[in-house]
């Protein structure tokens, strides 16, 4: 028994030490997809919680990520990098709406902002060079430009996405997903949904964005 006991540490002692001379340390890649972005506005009326979810908006993002092995006989990574992304929102208001008349029939936001994720994954391999890889964390996003254009026929206008009476700059949340590689190849679908109030408006509301990201890579 003892013998045996023996002989199984020591072959997963070699299949560790294997692993871990298969799994890089270091991985670097550059990132590029579409965005599917809207927001939620929340609001208490008469003791009850009312949402809405404003129209959602096509965009794109591009950056690098870094991921770092955590543990050497374990694909398990810490992944970040710093990503150029946009979100905002579409919504067409009904007519005769108050909202109509002072700003417009159709409202087309656009934010832009540079984020940077911090994310744990673990590489499954399922065949030679294809891995999938889960991950969860979280995304730090500060806003640098945008704007929300107003539009009602021939009447158009527009007013900075951040400002004093919009959309605060700071964005904090979730993001959840999964990639898969095929060589250095790498795609991938995240969900992000934002955690704390971006409204700068001084209203008793609350928004919070929401993102779906679709992303192709390429590891070096």
């Amino acid at each position: 028994m003892k013998k045996i006991m023996l002989t199984v540490i020591s072959l997963f002692a070699v299949y560790a030490t294997v692993s871990a001379q298969n799994f890089k340390k270091d991985i670097f890649g550059i990132r590029a997809g579409l965005n599917s972005s809207s927001i939620v506005e929340s609001a208490e009326s008469f003791g009850m919680s009312i949402s809405a979810e404003y129209g959602s908006r096509i965009s794109f993002h591009a950056g690098f990520s870094y991921q770092h092995l955590l543990i050497p006989a374990t694909p398990l990574y810490l992944e970040t990098g710093l990503y150029f992304t946009e979100k905002g929102f579409k919504q067409s208001v009904a007519m005769g709406d108050l909202y109509e008349e002072l700003y417009g029939s159709k409202v087309n936001a656009n934010a832009m902002y540079l984020k940077a994720p911090l994310l744990i994954n673990y590489h499954f391999t399922l065949a030679n060079n294809i891995t999938i890889q889960p991950f969860a964390g979280f995304y730090v996003a500060y806003g640098i430009g945008g704007k929300i254009k107003y539009s009602s026929g021939e009447y158009k206008t527009s007013v900075k996405f951040f400002n004093d009476n919009a959309f605060e700059h700071l964005d904090l949340g979730l993001k959840v997903g999964v990639g898969a590689t095929f060589d250095k190849i790498y795609v991938g679908i995240g969900y992000e949904p934002g955690l704390i109030n971006i409204d700068d408006t001084g209203d008793e509301g609350t928004v919070k964005t929401k993102n779906w990201a679709f992303s192709i890579g390429y590891n070096f």
